[in-house]
């Protein structure tokens, strides 16, 4: 059987302008899996999060939408280990 293959998301909070001026990310997400960091990042906003990794379908409206490329949804292959 080929392994199962799951979605990752993640923000680069480097190119990521927070959640105050943007959050086109967050509100994209019907899933729930982003929300605001609750600390402010070095540039004083608070940047995209990934808040709940495991309910993210890989749909990629997140990276789709966002005008700063800053989400980026990669597909992992689950290896046996993982437990889930």
């Amino acid at each position: 059987m080929p392994p199962e293959r799951r979605p990752r998301v993640w923000i680069d909070a480097r190119l990521c302008k927070g959640t105050e001026g943007c959050g086109i990310c967050v509100d994209r997400c019907k899933a729930e899996v982003l929300g605001p960091a609750a600390e402010l990042s070095p540039r004083g906003v608070h940047v995209a999060v990934v808040l709940h990794p495991d309910q993210c379908t890989g749909c990629g409206l997140c990276m789709l939408f966002c005008p700063d490329l800053a989400a980026v949804v990669e597909w992992e292959e689950r290896s046996e280990d993982d437990g889930r």
